[in-house]
């Protein structure tokens, strides 16, 4: 399987799981600026049935701000996507990709940008925090079952 960023599978229904993310990005201070119902294009555009399957942007405005007044071009990276759809039995998969994602792993721009750097991080643990939240939800809604 191709490494498209952290991934968990969550024994949550996908309605669920859905406002738990929208929750927990809010909490970690991070804003919902797209949210993708890709299920519904597919029926309207191609008159074809998927299952449930939301992507959402998300991200902080002091990184994008940050971001932009160094570059930019840096508009097409800045939200970080959540990928968040159905899987058997009832579970949840959520995929995030890291926060500017293509320069991060580039020590040049590090190098460059140590600033922005910083900020890249703080995301990425905003992100992770996230994703362990939602851990933490399902397993305490496991344990109430």
């Amino acid at each position: 399987m191709i490494d498209y960023g952290r991934r968990i599978v969550v024994d949550l229904d996908f309605e669920t799981a859905l406002g738990e993310t929208a929750r927990a990005l809010r909490d970690e201070g991070l804003q919902t600026i797209a949210r993708i119902d890709i299920r519904d294009h597919f029926r309207r555009d191609l008159a074809h049935d998927f299952r449930r399957y939301i992507v959402i942007d998300a991200w902080s405005p002091r990184l994008a701000i940050a971001a932009l007044a160094c570059d930019l071009d840096a508009g097409v990276i800045l939200p970080t996507r959540l990928a968040l759809y159905e899987v058997a039995d009832g579970e949840t998969a959520i995929v995030a990709a890291e926060p500017l994602a293509s320069m991060i792993s580039e020590p040049e721009w590090r190098r460059h940008s140590p600033e922005l750097a910083t900020l890249a991080r703080e995301e990425s643990r905003r992100i992770a925090r996230v994703l362990e939240r939602l851990q933490h939800v399902a397993s305490e809604v496991g344990a109430a079952a």
